[in-house]
């Protein structure tokens, strides 16, 4: 098996249930990845500071697609792709999810250019985990950034439903999608982890016959598509489970990406 390119999903996938990996363990796995002149890529729909977080004093090469695929960053921090959601249609995607009686009691958050906004009633842990760079306002619309994707979620609630609704709303304007963090991200309608990826394999002439990727949620479908060697978590969702071409034999508790990893570095 040759392959030049590995990018994993975080939350569900990479990540154990507490947020938590093998620090040592992929460290060397990293520096064999490295000395190969493999790519790992983290392809994730948490915002980029996050995900740069995650990996703190890991030493290496790595290559972020943040945001669901909004935003696309080399190892130099340079930006290689972005999709901003316009002003006026986050606006009107705001003002729907606090007005639509069905979309009623979200929690809120928007993910941008210089960090995260949140309103001060979803101020939380949960939020402090999953977003850095955290800004406090009153009034998301009033928001002066380029925003890559705004986030929503309910408690006790099937969001699959939510997310139904909302591309139903929004047909053609902009694409929802259910991640890892148990949340629902709005992003542009032809942004995903796919097509991220898709432009690092162009900008690396690398082929799907030499790419892997790993993945356990809706948001990861796409991406699954772009690999020959596409694995779903042994916890994935059926979808997921139905898309991939593989299913590691470990599950994200006991770092069933790293085992896969070894595999493929070898």
């Amino acid at each position: 098996m040759k392959v030049a390119l590995i990018a994993s999903d975080l939350d569900g996938t990479f990540l154990r249930d507490d947020h938590q990996f093998d620090r040592a363990r992929f460290q060397a796995q990293l520096n064999q990845i490295n000395a190969n002149g493999q790519h790992f890529v983290v392809a994730s729909g948490n915002q980029l500071q996050h995900c740069i977080d995650v990996f703190d004093q890991i030493d290496g090469e790595m290559t972020y697609v943040a945001e669901n695929g909004g935003l696309v960053i080399d190892k130099n921090g340079h930006v290689l792709y972005e999709s901003v959601l316009t002003p006026p249609v986050l606006t009107d995607l705001l003002r729907a999810v606090a007005t639509e009686p069905a979309l009623a009691g979200a929690g809120m958050s928007l993910s941008g250019k210089n960090g995260a906004y949140i309103r001060p009633v979803d101020d939380n842990a949960l939020m402090r985990y999953f977003l850095s760079d955290i800004h406090v306002v009153s009034d998301l619309t009033t928001v002066d950034d380029h925003i890559y994707k705004a986030t929503f979620s309910w408690e006790d609630r099937d969001i699959n439903d939510q997310a139904v609704l909302l591309n139903t709303l929004f047909a053609g304007r902009l694409r929802a999608t259910v991640s890892g963090g148990h949340g629902l991200d709005v992003i542009n309608p032809n942004v995903n982890k796919a097509a991220g990826l898709a432009y690092l394999q162009q900008h690396w002439q690398i082929p799907a016959s030499q790419t892997a990727v790993f993945g356990d949620n809706r948001n990861d479908l796409e991406m699954l598509h772009e690999a020959d060697y596409s694995f779903a978590m042994r916890n994935a969702s059926a979808p997921v489970k139905a898309a991939a071409t593989y299913q590691t034999a470990l599950d994200n508790n006991h770092d069933g990406v790293l085992q896969e990893i070894d595999r493929l570095i070898d």
